[in-house]
C-alpha cells in the first residue's frame, strides 16, 4: 500500500481472490474492533454488547475466510448487525454527547460491516469496493500502523498472512477483549 494510492489498491483488490481480499478486510477490522471497548468509560457497559455484536460478525467473516460454508444470507445478517449496532451506538452518543470513543467505535463497526460485505459482494468490482472502504476506516483510527496494512496487502499472492500484531498487541487492543471477557455472558449474536 505505501506509495499506492485508494484507487489503486481497489484495482489490486478486484484482481485478487475474493478469500485473500476478505482476510486483508477481516484483519483490518479485527485490529480496530477492540477500540469499541474504549466507549465504555464515555457510555457505559452497553458498550461491551457493541463489541460482542462486532465479534460475532467478525467471527462469522473468518468462517468465510476459512472456507466455511457461510450462506449469502448469513453474511447479509453480520453486515446488517455491524450497520444496526452502528445505529444503536448512535442513539446513545445523540442522549450523551459526541467523543473520540465514539468517533473510533464507528469507524470499527464500518470496518467489519464492509468486511461482511466482502463476503457477500456479487462481483469483483463491489468485492474490491467493500475492502478498501474497510481497510480505509480501520486506517482512519490512526491505531493501525500503515507497516502492518501494506504487510497484508503485499500476501495477496498467496504467502501465509502471519501474526495480526508481528511487534506484539498494542495494550489498547489487549485491554478491549479483556474488558469483553470480564463482563461475563453475553447475549450469542450469529452463533
Amino acid at each position: 500500500m505505501s506509495g499506492m494510492t485508494w484507487t489503486e489498491l481497489e484495482r489490486r483488490f478486484a484482481e485478487a481472490d475474493r478469500q485473500r481480499v476478505a482476510t486483508v478486510a477481516l484483519r483490518a477490522a479485527e485490529r480496530v474492533a477492540p477500540v469499541i471497548a474504549q466507549a465504555v468509560d464515555v457510555y457505559g457497559p452497553e458498550a461491551l454488547e457493541w463489541l460482542n455484536a462486532i465479534n460475532a460478525v467478525l467471527r462469522t467473516v473468518e468462517k468465510f475466510v476459512e472456507g466455511v460454508p457461510v450462506s449469502r444470507f448469513t453474511l447479509d445478517l453480520a453486515a446488517d448487525i455491524a450497520r444496526a449496532t452502528a445505529t444503536g451506538a448512535a442513539g446513545v452518543v445523540r442522549l450523551s454527547g459526541p467523543s473520540k470513543a465514539a468517533e473510533d467505535a464507528e469507524l470499527a463497526f464500518a470496518a467489519a460491516a464492509f468486511a461482511a460485505d466482502v463476503g457477500r459482494a456479487s462481483n469483483a468490482s463491489r468485492v474490491a469496493m467493500s475492502a478498501v472502504q474497510g481497510v480505509r476506516a480501520a486506517d482512519a483510527t490512526g491505531l493501525v500502523p500503515r507497516a502492518l496494512l501494506d504487510a497484508d496487502v503485499a500476501r495477496l499472492n498467496g504467502d501465509p498472512f502471519g501474526l495480526l500484531w508481528p511487534l506484539g498487541e498494542p495494550d489498547w487492543w489487549t485491554d478491549g477483549w479483556k474488558r469483553l471477557a470480564a463482563a461475563g455472558p453475553m447475549p450469542r449474536v450469529l452463533g
